[in-house]
C-alpha cells in the first residue's frame, strides 16, 4: 500500500469516527453543538465529447484508440453526509462524505466512484485562530489508461477530465495559525499535496499513444506577515520552502527517475481584507526560486523563474448580484510526461438573483498549460458557461447548465491545424440537468 494510500485510509476512517460518535458526545453536551446534514443529488448529463477527440484515428493501425467525438449520456448520483461538532469557541470539527457514482451509458469503461471526504478543524482562543483541512479523495476506476494512437493525440493539458476517472488516491492537506496583534497579523501556514496514480503503465512503443499517468507530490510551510493600511485591509508580504517531486515512470528495470525534483523559495506580496462592504480581496503572488536536485535535461533553463499567483475579488454591486475574479498561477510536474508545466487559470464569474427561488448565472474560464523547454508547447481550453437554479423550497433545489469547451494546442508558437499531434484540439459540449433534495 502506498504512502498516499495509508494516508487516504486513515483520514477516511477518522471522518467516519466522528460521523459516527459525534451524536453521542452531543447528547453529552447540548444538542445545539451538534449538526447533522444529509443531502442527495442527481445529474444527467449529455457529453458530446467523452473522450475529447475531434480527430478521426486509423483504427485500423490503432485499434486500442479512443473514437473521435463519442457520445454519451451520463447519470451522476451524488449523496452527501456531513456534520459539525462545536462544544467550544477554541475548537470545532466538521466533517464530511460525498461521493460521485458515474455512469457513462454509451462507455461504461469510464464509469467510476469519486470517494470525497472532508475534515476542517479549527478555534479561536482570545488572539489566535488556528485551522486545518484535510482533504482525501479516492478514485474507483478504470485501472487501464486511455490510448490515442500516436504520441502527439492526448487532448489539451493532458485531458484532465480524462485522468479524474482513473484509480488513484489525492490528498491535500492545509494548515494555518493567524495571531493578531493592533494593526498586524502573523499567520505561519503549511501545505501538503500527494497524488498516487494507480493505473497500469505500460511502454509507448508497444501501447501506441497510451497515457502513462506519473505520481507527484508537493509540501511546503512558511509565514505571512499583514499590516492594517486600511480600514479591514491589510498588505501582506509571505514566504514559503517547499519541496516538489515527480516520482518513476514504469517501474522496475525499466523505471526511469524524473529529473525535475526541486526545492523552492517563494516570496510573496499581496492584500487582503474588505476595504468597503461591496468587495473583497485575497490577492498573494511572488516568484518561485528554484534550486534542482540533478541534471537536468539539455535546453532546460534552470534559472528561469516561475510565478507563483493566488488572487480571488469578490464584487457585490448590489444585495441580489455577486461578481467573482480569480487568478492562479503556478509550476507543478505534468501528470502524463516527464516535464513541467504552469498551470494557469482566469476565472469570471456572475450570478444574479431574481427572486428568493431563482438564481442564474454565467462565467469563463480560460485555462492554460504553458511547458517549460525542452518542451515546446502551450494548450489553452476556453469554457463559457450558463446556469439556472430554482429552489422549490428549503429542501429541493433544481439546476439546469451548459459549458463548451475549446481547446487549442500550440507547439513553437504556431498552432496545431494538421497532421502529428492535432488530437489535442477539440471542442466538447456539456449539457446538464440536476436535482438535490437536502433532508
Amino acid at each position: 500500500m502506498t504512502r498516499s494510500r495509508i494516508a487516504l485510509a486513515s483520514l477516511t476512517a477518522g471522518v467516519a469516527f466522528s460521523l459516527s460518535v459525534g451524536p453521542v458526545f452531543a447528547e453529552e453536551k447540548k444538542k445545539s453543538d451538534f449538526a447533522f446534514k444529509a443531502e442527495l443529488g442527481v445529474k444527467e448529463t449529455y457529453d458530446d465529447n467523452v473522450y475529447l477527440q475531434d480527430h478521426k484515428p486509423d483504427l485500423t493501425k490503432f485499434p486500442n484508440a479512443v473514437r473521435a467525438n463519442q457520445k454519451s449520456f451520463v447519470t451522476t448520483i451524488s449523496p452527501k453526509i456531513s456534520a459539525d461538532y462545536k462544544p467550544c469557541d477554541a475548537f470545532n470539527i466538521s466533517a464530511s462524505y460525498a461521493p460521485d457514482i458515474v455512469f457513462y451509458h454509451a462507455e461504461p469503461s469510464e464509469n467510476y466512484v469519486a470517494h470525497r471526504g472532508l475534515v476542517i478543524i479549527g478555534g479561536r482562543f482570545e488572539d489566535t485562530s488556528y485551522e486545518i483541512t484535510t482533504a482525501p479523495t479516492f478514485v474507483d476506476g478504470n485501472r487501464e489508461s486511455t490510448s490515442f494512437g500516436t504520441p502527439g493525440n492526448p487532448p489539451a493539458i493532458g485531458g484532465i477530465p480524462l485522468r479524474e476517472r482513473h484509480e488513484q488516491a489525492m490528498l491535500r492537506e492545509n494548515f494555518k495559525l493567524t495571531h493578531t496583534a493592533g494593526s498586524w497579523f502573523f499567520r505561519p501556514v503549511a501545505a501538503f499535496y500527494t497524488h498516487d496514480f494507480q493505473t497500469e503503465q505500460h511502454v509507448t512503443s508497444v501501447y501506441k499513444g497510451y497515457l502513462n499517468y506519473i505520481d507527484r507530490e508537493d509540501v511546503n510551510g512558511g509565514m505571512d506577515v499583514g499590516y492594517e493600511v486600511y480600514r479591514k485591509t491589510h498588505l501582506v508580504i509571505g514566504y514559503r520552502y517547499g519541496r516538489q517531486e515527480q516520482y518513476n515512470l514504469l517501474g522496475g528495470s525499466l523505471g526511469v527517475d524524473s529529473p525535475y525534483d526541486s526545492i523552492y523559495h517563494r516570496a510573496l506580496l499581496g492584500v487582503e481584507g474588505t476595504p468597503a462592504p461591496w468587495i473583497k480581496l485575497a490577492i498573494l503572488a511572488g516568484p518561485d526560486i528554484r534550486d534542482w536536485d540533478r541534471g537536468t535535461p539539455v535546453k532546460f533553463n534552470e534559472d528561469e523563474i516561475i510565478y507563483w499567483v493566488d488572487a480571488n475579488i469578490t464584487f457585490m454591486p448590489t444585495k441580489k448580484d455577486i461578481i467573482l475574479l480569480s487568478h492562479k498561477r503556478f509550476e507543478q510536474p505534468a501528470f502524463t510526461s516527464q516535464s513541467l508545466y504552469e498551470d494557469i487559470t482566469y476565472d469570471l464569474a456572475y450570478k444574479h438573483k431574481f427572486t428568493d427561488k431563482l438564481t442564474a448565472g454565467a462565467g469563463i474560464r480560460l485555462y492554460i498549460g504553458s511547458w517549460q523547454h525542452p518542451v515546446y508547447r502551450e494548450d489553452w481550453i476556453y469554457t463559457p458557461s450558463v446556469s439556472v437554479t430554482y429552489a422549490l423550497n428549503k429542501h429541493f433545489t433544481a439546476e439546469f447548465s451548459y459549458s463548451h469547451d475549446d481547446a487549442e494546442s500550440h507547439v513553437q508558437n504556431r498552432r496545431i491545424t494538421g497532421g502529428f499531434g492535432n488530437g489535442r484540439e477539440f471542442t466538447r459540449n456539456l449539457i446538464s440537468l440536476g436535482a438535490k433534495y437536502t433532508f
